[in-house]
């Protein structure tokens, strides 16, 4: 089980080449229903602001589709549990990431990110 953050999916999703091979090869894996990777609700969140602001080519209805449409991937709701989870997190100040960290912990999960914030906190096993 693996968690992602708003990047990596949306690289996967584009085909960017900002995207490790390791990252990339983990995405792959869920796709062929070999592991699966939650989605937290806050990343579909910044997708549809990625995609309404015209950050990337890409409608946000085409990032539903994908989620929709497989059986790995996972869409992790903002619960209170969660919340209570991510206020526990003191070292990282951004709300966004605090749940990101969060629900990897919460599923005892690695986190697919770049962000070097994150995987310098120690808080969650990354995976780049």
């Amino acid at each position: 089980m693996y968690v992602t953050d708003t990047h990596s999916f949306l690289w996967f999703i584009t085909k960017d080449d900002k995207l490790s091979y390791k990252a990339r090869e983990v995405f792959r894996s869920c796709d062929n229903g070999e592991t699966m990777i939650a989605i937290p609700s806050i990343v579909l969140l910044e997708c549809m602001y990625i995609c309404e602001k015209g950050k990337i080519e890409l409608e946000f209805n085409e990032v539903i589709e994908i989620t929709e449409d497989s059986l790995n991937y996972l869409t992790y709701p903002l619960d209170r549990e969660l919340v209570i989870k991510s206020q526990n997190i003191k070292s990282v100040k951004d709300v966004h990431d605090k749940i990101i960290i969060a629900t990897a912990n919460i599923l005892g999960a690695k986190l697919i990110t770049k962000d070097a914030k994150v995987m310098e906190s120690g808080l969650v096993e990354t995976i780049w």
